[in-house]
């Protein structure tokens, strides 16, 4: 009699453990980990449109209309200005590279440290190359829709030490 009993607890428990609706008990810690992931992922996408210089790879990571904000100025407003501010900086580091340091994900957005590297061969706007080599670091909050696409980056690095590595110089102003 011990043993159906035992017999009969044991295949009501298993019953009772197969029948539950996993739909029911969702594993929210899962879902933050894989929010988490998928946001840290396509900031490191966006960092590699910019390494690259690789339009596809922005188009996918970012909507038609995002803003770019760089030390307080919205430099860009939408994918084709972002993609004329990428190849502005292609062009006067054609070994331009930017490699993500560090990426933490709050919510809908990552802080995101990174380095930039690259040698001043080609025309700085009207400015000829120096043949310099700039190592910059810089800090970047980029803010994802909830589909996991770029619509904002606020950026700020040394864009004056950038240029002094390359060998410029600023003049004092002329007070008069």
């Amino acid at each position: 009699m011990k043993k159906s009993n035992l017999f009969s607890v044991t295949v009501f428990l298993l019953l009772l453990v197969h029948c539950i609706d996993p739909a029911k008990k969702k594993p929210v810690k899962a879902d933050a980990v894989t929010i988490e992931q998928r946001l840290k992922m396509a900031s490191k996408n966006y960092l590699k449109a910019w390494s690259d210089q690789d339009s596809n790879l922005l188009q996918a990571t970012a909507i038609r209309n995002t803003v770019r904000n760089v030390n307080g100025k919205i430099v860009s407003s939408n994918r084709s200005g972002l993609s004329e501010t990428m190849e502005f900086w292609h062009t006067a580091m054609p070994d331009f590279k930017i490699v993500e340091r560090e990426i933490i994900v709050v919510e809908n957005r990552t802080y995101t440290n990174w380095t930039c590297t690259g040698t001043n061969t080609g025309m700085l706007g009207d400015n000829p190359p120096t043949g310099k080599k700039s190592i910059t670091e810089g800090f970047s909050i980029l803010t994802f829709d909830d589909q996991g696409k770029l619509v904002h980056e606020t950026a700020y690095f040394d864009v004056m030490g950038t240029m002094e590595d390359w060998g410029y110089s600023m003049v004092a102003p002329i007070m008069e």
